[in-house]
C-alpha cells in the first residue's frame, strides 16, 4: 500500500484550528459581557446556544454540497463568513440582539468547516486509517476551541474583551488563505447523490447509522454544555478560593482552556483505540467516565483547587475522547457517495441538541436558590447525554479494520 503524506492532514487540521478559535471566544468573555450588557444567565446562555443554531442551519447543506463540490472551496468560503462575523462582534456588538445575530452568522460560517474537512480527508486517506486521521483532525477542533479560553487569560488584561474577539477571529482569514494556496484536491464521488426522498429514506432506514447518530446526540448534549460553561464555572471556583474577580477571570479561563485543549489527547487516543479494538468497545469506557464526571464536577467548587483541576483534566479528556469515533462510524456505515451527506445529518442531529443544553444549563443557574446548587445540578443534568448514548449504541457493530477489510 502506498504511503500517503501526513501533510494534507496537518494542513487541514491547522486551518481548522485557526477557525475554531471563534467558536468559544464568546465563552471566554461571557462573565464580562454578561455584566457589561446587563444579561441574565438565561440570556447569556441563549447567545451561547445561538452559535449552535447557526451551525445547524448550515451544516447539513454544506455536508450535502461536499459530496458534489470540492470541499476545499467550501472550507475557504466558510472561513471568510466566520471571520467577518467574528470581527464584527468584536467591533460592533452592543447588546443581546446584535450579539445574538452575529453569533448565529459565525455559526453558519463554521458549519462549512468541520464536515467539509472530514470529507476532504476521507477523499485522501484510506478507510483503515480513519480512526487515527479523524482523531487528529478532531483534536485540532478541540485545541482551537480551548485555545480561545487560554489566549483570553493574558490578552483580556491588555486588549479588553473586544480585542480578544478580534484577535481570535483573524485566524479564520489565515485558514482560508492556506486552503486557497494548497491546491491538492480529494477524490470526489463518481456519482454524487441527488437530493430526494429516497436518499433520505436510505439513510434513516439504516438502523446502525440511526443508532450511532442518537448516541452522538447524547455525546453532544454533554460536550458542548461542558465546553460552554466550564470557563464561567472555573472563574466562580477561583473566586470561591479567594481570588479577586480580575485574577479569577484569568485563572479560571486558563484552567478551563487547558481542560478543553487536553481533550485533544483524548480524541487521538480514542480514535487510535477504535482502530484497534472496534468503535463501540472504545466508546463505552469513555462514556462511562464522562457520565460520572458530569455527576460530580459541579459540586466540587469548594474542595482543594488542585483536586478540582485533576478532575477537570480527566473530564476534559473523556468528554471529547469519543467524538472522532462517531464520525468514523458514520463514514463506515455510509456509501462512498453519501459520506458528506451522512456526516452533515450527524452534525444536524448532534448540534440541534447543543442548541438546548447550554441554554438549559443557564436556565438551571437562574432558578436555583444559590449558585453552588446551580452549578451542581447544571453539570449533573449533562450526565443524561452519555447515559442515553450507552443505551442506544448498536450492539452488533464492530467497525474495526483488519488488513484493510471493513468489519460490520
Amino acid at each position: 500500500m502506498k504511503k500517503i503524506s501526513l501533510f494534507p492532514l496537518l494542513l487541514v487540521s491547522f486551518a481548522q484550528f485557526l477557525t475554531m478559535l471563534i467558536w468559544f471566544n464568546y465563552s471566554a468573555i461571557l462573565p464580562i459581557v454578561k455584566k457589561e450588557w446587563g444579561l441574565t444567565s438565561g440570556e447569556a446562555g441563549i447567545i451561547l446556544s445561538s452559535f449552535q443554531f447557526g451551525y445547524v442551519i448550515s451544516v447539513f447543506l454544506f455536508g450535502y454540497l461536499s459530496d458534489r463540490v470540492n470541499p476545499r472551496y467550501i472550507f475557504i468560503s466558510a472561513s471568510l463568513i466566520a471571520g467577518v462575523s467574528g470581527l464584527l462582534f468584536g467591533v460592533a456588538a452592543e447588546g443581546f440582539w446584535s450579539g445574538l445575530a452575529l453569533r448565529i452568522i459565525a455559526g453558519i460560517g463554521l458549519g462549512g468547516i468541520y464536515v467539509p474537512g472530514l470529507k476532504y480527508l476521507s477523499g485522501i486517506y484510506p478507510p483503515e486509517t480513519r480512526g487515527k486521521t479523524f482523531g487528529i483532525y478532531v483534536g485540532a477542533l478541540v485545541v482551537g476551541s480551548g485555545s480561545a479560553l487560554l489566549f483570553s487569560a493574558p490578552l483580556i488584561s491588555f486588549f479588553g474583551w473586544r480585542g480578544v474577539v478580534v484577535i481570535t477571529s483573524i485566524g479564520a482569514f489565515i485558514a482560508g488563505f492556506m486552503m486557497l494556496i494548497y491546491r491538492v484536491n480529494p477524490k470526489m464521488p463518481e456519482y454524487p447523490p441527488m437530493m430526494s426522498f429516497a436518499l433520505f429514506k436510505s439513510l434513516f432506514s439504516n438502523k446502525k447509522l440511526v443508532a450511532m447518530n442518537l448516541a452522538y446526540a447524547g455525546h453532544m448534549w454533554e460536550l458542548y454544555a461542558f465546553w460552554g460553561w466550564v470557563g464561567p464555572f472555573m472563574v466562580y471556583t477561583a473566586m470561591i478560593h479567594g481570588y479577586s474577580p480580575g485574577n479569577a477571570q484569568q485563572i479560571g479561563n486558563l484552567w478551563a482552556g487547558l481542560f478543553i485543549v487536553i481533550g485533544a489527547l483524548g480524541t487521538w487516543m480514542g480514535g487510535e483505540l477504535s482502530d484497534r479494538i472496534g468503535r463501540v468497545r472504545a466508546l463505552k469506557p469513555l462514556l462511562l467516565i464522562g457520565l460520572f464526571c458530569s455527576l460530580l464536577f459541579g459540586w466540587i467548587s469548594s474542595i482543594p483547587f488542585t483536586v478540582v483541576i485533576l478532575i477537570g483534566v480527566l473530564y476534559g479528556i473523556t468528554v471529547v475522547g469519543d467524538s472522532p469515533i462517531y464520525s468514523v462510524a458514520i463514514s463506515e456505515l455510509s456509501t462512498a457517495n453519501t459520506i458528506g451527506l451522512a456526516l452533515g445529518m450527524q452534525q444536524v442531529i448532534g448540534y440541534s441538541i447543543t442548541i438546548l443544553s447550554p441554554g438549559v444549563f443557564g436556565f438551571i443557574l437562574s432558578i436555583m436558590p444559590n449558585e453552588t446548587i446551580g452549578w451542581g445540578v447544571g453539570f449533573a443534568v449533562l450526565a443524561l447525554g452519555p447515559l442515553v448514548s450507552l443505551l442506544v449504541l448498536p450492539r452488533d457493530y464492530k467497525g474495526s479494520f483488519i488488513k484493510g477489510v471493513k468489519a460490520t
